[in-house]
């Protein structure tokens, strides 16, 4: 299905668990309640759909545009969502465990008491991020840009800040055990 035109069909509660949608034309297209777990959608254009009852764990969601699309709630465990843009987007109840996050805008988000095992948030943008009440111990955090985030009083052992951009960050009271910086 890779370079479809797919525009305004309805998709609907279809299961496309693992398809090749790269580079697909979706405008229009109604995908509500479809499995597309595992699916390919790299540079995917997903501005404004429906999502509600959309399973997207595991899908490839590289430099896909979401914008206006609810995520909150959604399982986006192993998701790649590798260079999207998810700043001030709400993600109240949405699991990240495992996902690649890597060089994705999450400014402004708030993962606080989330639980980000395994997730890969090498490059990404955290500035302003809510991380209270998550683990970041053994993280690489390799070129993150964490500015003003408040990581003060936290388990920081064994994290990777290589080329962490660091500007406004309290590190007040942390432990930085075996940090590199």
């Amino acid at each position: 299905l890779s370079y479809t035109n797919l525009s305004g069909q309805d998709l609907s509660g279809r299961n496309l668990t693992g398809a090749n949608l790269t580079g697909a034309f979706l405008f229009g297209t109604t995908l509500t309640g479809a499995d597309l777990s595992y699916t390919s959608l790299p540079y995917a254009y997903l501005s404004g759909k429906d999502l509600t009852g959309t399973n997207l764990s595991g899908a490839d969601l590289s430099y896909a545009n979401l914008d206006g699309v609810d995520l909150s709630g959604k399982d986006l465990t192993g998701t790649i969502l590798k260079g999207v843009d998810l700043s001030y987007k709400d993600l109240t109840g949405t699991n990240l465990s495992g996902a690649d996050l890597s060089y994705a805008n999450l400014t402004g988000v708030d993962l606080s008491g989330r639980d980000l095992t395994g997730t890969i948030l090498m490059a990404a943008n955290l500035t302003n991020v809510n991380l209270s009440g998550v683990d970041l111990s053994g993280m690489d955090l390799t070129n993150v840009n964490l500015t003003n985030v408040d990581l003060s009083g936290r388990n920081l052992t064994g994290a990777n800040f290589d080329i962490a951009k660091l500007e406004g960050t309290n590190l007040e009271n942390t432990n930085l055990a075996a940090v590199s910086f």
